[in-house]
């Protein structure tokens, strides 16, 4: 069975956590669905009803909904869901 589809909801606006979040997924190779809370309404109400606010990076894999996560807590996250993650020195 396949791993998880990656869901991630971001924004077009700088900001240090989804730039790192998708640094850390391109680094792994691997691909992901984006949607810019900013310009799509139910994006942002997605992400208001799972989080109770609009924060970003807000990355679904498999069951897991992740809020501004680290590095290693993505890792592990898509650990969990199937894929195989090669664990680097790094800092957060």
């Amino acid at each position: 069975m396949p791993p998880s589809h990656i869901v991630m909801y971001a924004r077009e606006r700088p900001c240090p956590d989804v730039t790192r979040s998708r640094e850390r997924l391109s680094e792994l190779n691997l691909a992901w669905t984006e949607f810019d809370i900013e310009s799509y309404d139910m994006a942002a109400t997605t992400v208001e009803e799972m989080t109770g606010q609009r924060r970003v990076p807000t990355i679904l894999i498999g069951e897991a909904v992740l809020v501004e996560p680290s590095n290693d807590e993505l890792d592990e996250a898509l650990s969990n869901a199937g894929y195989e993650i090669r664990v680097t020195s790094r800092s957060n």
